[in-house]
C-alpha cells in the first residue's frame, strides 16, 4: 500500500513539473513576442500646401531663322561676315558678280533679311551660285523658343497661363523663366504626347539654339491641405497606428504632389501614419512604431 501511495505522488509531483514547465514556457513565448513587435516608421498626418510639377527635355530654337538666297545667278567675290558675325538688316553679307553672258560683269550684294547673327556660311569665295541655293543663314535668338512635349495625362493641367521653369547642364545653378506660347491641338499617336513651346527673353544669348534643356512644369497646387508623404500610399489605402496596433484604412486622394499626397476622407489630422514597413502589414499586427519628425 505504502508502495503505490509513493508512486501516485511522484506521478501528482511530476504532473505539477510539467505544468509549471508549460506555463513558464508560454510566458517566455509571450514575452517574446512583445519583444519582437515588427518595427516600423511613422509620421503625423499634417496640413500644408502641395505642389504636382513634372520635368522633361526641352531643345532650344531661335525666334526666327531665315536662309539667304541670291537674287541672281552669279560668282561670290567677297564674303564679308563670319559664321556668329553680328549682323542689322540689310547688312552686307556677300558680294557677288553677275557673269551672265549679256550682262555687264557688275559687282552686287547678298544682304541680311533681318537683325541677328549668321549661324552658317555655305559657300566659299569664287563660287557660282544661283537663286534656288542658300549661301547663308540669319538667325536672332535674343528671344528663344524651348520646345518639348507634355503627356497626354497632364495635358489638360498645362495652358498658355503657366510658367515654366528651364535649367541647362551648360548653364549650371542659372534657371530661366519661360511663359507658354503654343499648345498643339494634336496629340502624336506614337508618343501619346503634346508638343509644346514656351518663350524666353534671351538678351545676353546665353541659351543656344539646339541646346538641350530640362524643363520644369507646375501641374497643379494646393494649400492648406491634410497631407501625408507619397511612400505611405499603397494604391487606395494607408496604415494608421493606434495603441501599437496597425490598422489598414482605405482613403480617398486628392492632388498627388511632388512629395506629398492631398488627403481628401479616411484620415484626420495628428493621425500616424506607417511611411516604412508597411510592405510587411496585413492590419491588426501589434507594431513597435519609430515616429519621424515632420
Amino acid at each position: 500500500m505504502r508502495k503505490v501511495l509513493v508512486i501516485v505522488v511522484v506521478i501528482i509531483v511530476l504532473i505539477i513539473l510539467v505544468f509549471l514547465r508549460m506555463q513558464c514556457s508560454k510566458r517566455g513565448r509571450g514575452n517574446e513576442v512583445e519583444k519582437h513587435h515588427l518595427p516600423v516608421e511613422i509620421i503625423k498626418a499634417v496640413r500644408g500646401d502641395i505642389v504636382s510639377s513634372c520635368e522633361v527635355l526641352g531643345t532650344i530654337t531661335a525666334k526666327k531663322t531665315a536662309e539667304v538666297f541670291p537674287e541672281t545667278m552669279g560668282r561670290i567675290t567677297r564674303i564679308m561676315v563670319k559664321e556668329g558675325s553680328s549682323v542689322y538688316k540689310n547688312s552686307k553679307i556677300m558680294a557677288i558678280r553677275n557673269e551672265t553672258i549679256g550682262f555687264e560683269y557688275e559687282e552686287g550684294f547678298i544682304k541680311s533679311p533681318f537683325r541677328g547673327n549668321i549661324s552658317k556660311v555655305m559657300v566659299d569665295i569664287g563660287s557660282m551660285v544661283s537663286p534656288q541655293e542658300p549661301v547663308a543663314t540669319v538667325i536672332d535668338y535674343s528671344l528663344v523658343k524651348v520646345v518639348f512635349n507634355v503627356s497626354e495625362i497632364d495635358i489638360g493641367c498645362v495652358s498658355n497661363k503657366n510658367t515654366v521653369f528651364v535649367e541647362s547642364d551648360a548653364l549650371p545653378e542659372e534657371i530661366f523663366t519661360a511663359k507658354i506660347s503654343e499648345i498643339s491641338p494634336v496629340i502624336d499617336e506614337m508618343t501619346r504626347t503634346v508638343s509644346i513651346k514656351a518663350t524666353i527673353n534671351n538678351p545676353e544669348r546665353k541659351l543656344k539654339p539646339g541646346m538641350t534643356t530640362r524643363v520644369q512644369i507646375k501641374l497643379g497646387e494646393s494649400t492648406d491641405v491634410l497631407m501625408i508623404p507619397k511612400d505611405a500610399y499603397l494604391k487606395g489605402f494607408i496604415f494608421v497606428v493606434s495603441d501599437s496596433t496597425a490598422e489598414r484604412r482605405e482613403v480617398t486622394v486628392g492632388i498627388m504632389g511632388d512629395k506629398n499626397i492631398e488627403i481628401l476622407e479616411g484620415l484626420e489630422e495628428g493621425e500616424k501614419v506607417v511611411i516604412i514597413g508597411q510592405e510587411r502589414l496585413a492590419g491588426g499586427e501589434k507594431v513597435n512604431p519609430i515616429e519621424r519628425e515632420p
